[in-house]
């Protein structure tokens, strides 16, 4: 009988699995190495070691940061772009951006596609849908040509003002398809139907730079899973705007799997248990191995952005859960910069060689090794004891690489690398709360993944904010948030009118057409239609305006914009602090938007009856260094032994197989029915 929900997710060190039976709510779990750059065999090995069996897998959610780092990397395939004649430059032009503001003999990096790739075809659309100059299909055919001779893999097709006329866009993928057969085609209509031409263009190509990719890896990993672990039933995959989506939907639209595996620990595990603990205002902070992530749930809901940057100034304008990413994973390397300063990533040593602890031969000082030098990792119960470590490498990489720079011993130069990494984390939790106006003190924290847990304590004393949720199993926080999650489409139609040019009905066919499309693809996808929810939303702006805000719409018929405008109203008073007085500048609707979502059967945790005396969980005591009090000798806990409805004071460690809590003086602990580690961060 199917009765097991699993979900999956591969990381830059480890790959995850969890699995949780619908009906017993059992919870099983397995690590292990991810195989790079076999990632299957690492998701079939976690599979077998699970305890699962594929026959009795009723779905199966799959995360992986496979499209991410194939971009982080500049390992995505070979791409060309076409575009109409005399935009050639719209991605090498940009926005004006340094990253940084004091080095005059910086240059920008490569672009994803060189320009000697970026092909121009005669055509003009223009901004009202009309056609200024015919498609020139020689044209397109000699770009082919060209493209075949470079060896291109993948193309991108974007076109000035196309979204208004998808017409010359359509009919280049039919020439394209029929003179380079097998060759992805990526077309900008399908990604971003939208304004802003820079935008529009780097998201059509990042779409096209990782399509191969993310095909081949998909087809593989769906045959393998069949063969080897017995289970042919779909696979959903995760998606960046914190949902889950078909294998066939996630091979058309890869762009949307980006950053999917962190916003799935965000909204679907740390929202969840944030929720079971009592608070709906979360900061979900991930430290994995390469990168730290935070996220924002505000009143049940996370914060949404319409763009982001994947890499400098490549921005990725897809809807999506909105994420500041630091390069402060536990692999991420101290090293000291021509000026004499010490900084933290974002360079990592990944699960390959790894921290200099795993003597893979890593010779350099990662946060890691900071961590077992200052006493808040056990070397010997580093993934519950499945791992060996050597603690005598992170000294020996901490001494040579930073200490001997300044004339410090291995301590002091591991916890000069604590402040410097901690510095990091706390700029992106202020890009997401203080910057936006949102206080801190309003928000609980929640760490997910292997090292959030060692460091939350301290961020929030720093900001102010009071309430710490350690749920248990934060180290699978992805691979379970994906179990958590529903089917979520998103489908868009350009309008760009002011309120006195809009013909009603019109505008209601479009929406109708919208709906449909979000019903079949949610069929297609086995959803039924008791189980749809049809979100109707607008894009947004005051006319002239180049940005926008995304609004809820009510049900029904569109006979007015009253509603869009209250909403905007407010989203634009919440943003800038301000509004137009009233009728001093038209309201433009750019968009309408379908949010297609699909409710699935997901994993519920019972609350968990453990009782017993915490004395039972106390382990061997150590000498473990806290900021502002020192090495203080410290209390160990079990986690597993810990009883439901105790209480402790910090100092306290508690270890587990896949992290290790840190909470520091002055604070105080509760074990909740779930097995949350509420803390009270004392000031």
């Amino acid at each position: 009988m199917k009765k097991w929900v699993v979900g999956t997710d591969i990381g830059g060190t480890f790959t995850d699995i969890i699995g949780v039976n619908i009906e017993t709510k059992e919870t099983r779990k397995a690590k292990v190495p991810t195989t790079i750059p076999q990632y299957a065999d690492g998701i079939i090995n976690g599979l077998k070691k699970c305890g699962i069996k594929g026959e009795e897998c009723l779905s199966l959610r799959h995360g992986a940061t496979i499209s991410t780092n194939a971009v982080l990397e500049r390992k995505g395939a070979k791409t060309a772009l076409i575009t109409t004649e005399g935009f050639r430059d719209v991605l090498g032009g940009g926005r004006a951006e340094r990253i940084s503001c004091f080095e005059l003999d910086w240059d920008p990096p490569p672009l994803i596609v060189p320009r000697r790739d970026v092909l121009g075809v005669r055509e003009r659309i223009g901004p009202w849908g009309e056609v200024l100059v015919p498609l020139n299909e020689d044209d397109v055919r000699l770009a082919a040509r060209k493209c075949r001779k470079r060896g291109i893999e993948s193309i991108a097709i974007c076109y000035m003002d196309s979204f208004m006329n998808v017409e010359h866009e359509k009919r280049t993928r039919e020439i394209l398809e029929e003179e380079l057969p097998g060759v992805d085609v990526t077309v900008s209509y399908e990604i971003r139907p939208e304004m802003l031409e820079f935008e529009r263009t780097t998201t059509t190509v990042l779409n096209a730079y990782v399509s191969p990719i993310l095909k081949n890896y998909l087809n593989n990993l769906y045959t393998r899973l069949g063969s080897e672990w017995n289970y042919n039933d779909p696979v959903l995959v995760t998606t960046g705007s914190g949902g889950v989506m078909g294998l066939d939907e996630a091979m058309k639209l890869p762009a949307r799997t980006f950053h999917s595996s962190p916003v799935s620990g965000a909204v679907g595990f740390a929202g969840y248990l944030g929720k079971l603990a009592g608070f709906d205002n979360i900061i979900a902070f991930e430290t994995g191995g390469t990168t730290n992530n935070v996220s924002m749930i505000k009143n049940g809901a996370p914060a949404l952005t319409n763009e982001w940057k994947i890499l400098w100034n490549v921005p990725c304008c897809l809807r999506s859960v909105d994420t500041v990413y630091m390069g402060a994973g536990g692999g991420s390397i101290g090293w000291v910069d021509k000026g004499g300063m010490l900084n933290v990533g974002p360079q990592s040593q990944g699960s390959v060689p790894g921290p200099a602890c795993y003597g893979m031969g890593g010779e350099e000082a990662t946060n890691t090794d900071v961590q077992i030098v200052l006493g808040r990792i056990n070397p010997d119960y580093f993934l519950g004891g499945e791992m060996k470590v050597d603690a005598s490498l992170s000294f020996k990489a901490l001494q040579e690489k930073v200490g001997n720079v300044y004339g410090w011993d291995a301590k002091e130069a591991a916890q000069k690398m604590y402040m410097v990494a901690m510095t990091n984390l706390m700029v992106a939790m202020r890009l997401q709360t203080v910057s936006r106006g949102w206080d801190p003190r309003d928000f609980a924290l929640i760490p997910y993944g292997g090292g959030g847990a060692m460091y939350i304590c301290d961020l929030a004393r720093e900001m102010g904010a009071t309430n710490v949720v350690v749920p248990p199993l934060p180290g699978y926080a992805s691979a379970f948030g994906a179990i958590r999650v529903d089917v979520r489409h998103e489908f868009t139609q350009p309008v760009y009118k002011i309120e006195s040019e809009l013909n009603y009905d019109e505008l209601n066919k479009q929406m109708d057409d919208l709906v449909q499309e979000g019903i079949r693809v949610l069929k297609k996808e086995g959803v039924k239609e008791s189980d749809m929810v049809l979100r109707r939303l607008m894009d947004i702006k005051y006319f002239s305006q180049s940005r926008y805000f995304t609004v809820d719409i009510p049900a029904g018929r569109i006979n007015d914009l009253k509603d869009a405008t209250e909403n905007f109203l407010k989203a634009m008073q919440a943003e800038y602090g301000y509004t137009m007085p009233p009728g001093y500048v038209p309201m433009e609707v750019v968009g309408l938007r379908i949010e297609a979502i699909g409710v699935i059967p997901k994993g519920e945790l019972a609350p968990i009856e453990r009782k017993g005396n915490l004395k039972d969980a106390l382990k061997s005591p150590r000498e473990v260094w806290f900021k502002d009090a020192g090495f203080v000798k410290t209390d160990i806990y079990e986690r597993e032994k810990m009883p439901i409805g105790a209480t402790f004071e910090g100092p306290a460690i508690v270890e587990q197989q896949d992290t290790t809590t840190v909470i520091p003086p002055r604070t105080r602990c509760r074990i909740d029915e779930y097995a949350n580690i509420l803390i009270d961060v004392l000031k």
